[in-house]
């Protein structure tokens, strides 16, 4: 009479045990390993890495003060673009699976209009003091008409 009471305790404990297993079992084959992340990325967003020098070139190319931030100023800035390009990574996925696109030609004229009042000289001069190219300020602008779309 023992025996038969163990086991119908045991025989429910093992069915369940016996689930679990499985289902753990197959949630582990369902789902394949992350690619392997590099030690430069401060994010990945839908498997595209976010890296420090994606941060550091946004954080130039929006830059406003004329004079260099502090420690604690530029440290939150960086926090803060890192969250931005986050955000416009996923509204850019979202672009893309929307079929949005942006025409050359939209881009060049934006580019266009935004460098109207700025000399050849002096445009050129601010590039090289934050340290970008045109191709970075184009990039800039492409991703965010794109995300403004």
């Amino acid at each position: 009479m023992m025996n038969a009471l163990l086991t119908s305790v045991r025989r429910p404990r093992l069915i369940v045990f016996l689930i679990a297993l499985a289902g753990v079992a197959g949630g582990c084959q369902s789902k394949p390993a992350a690619p392997p992340v590099s030690a430069d990325a401060w994010a990945v967003v839908n498997g595209r890495e976010i890296t420090r020098d994606d941060v550091e070139r946004s954080f130039r190319r929006n830059l406003q003060a004329p004079q260099p931030p502090s420690e604690e100023e530029t440290a939150a800035a960086k926090l803060e673009m890192l969250d931005q390009l986050v955000v416009q990574d996923l509204l850019l996925a979202r672009a893309r699976e929307l079929k949005i696109e942006l025409p050359d030609t939209e881009l060049d004229a934006a580019y266009v209009e935004a460098r109207k009042d700025i000399p050849d000289e002096s445009f050129k001069q601010e590039l090289a003091r934050r340290n970008l190219t045109a191709a970075d300020m184009r990039e800039g602008l492409r991703r965010d008409m794109i995300v403004q779309k």
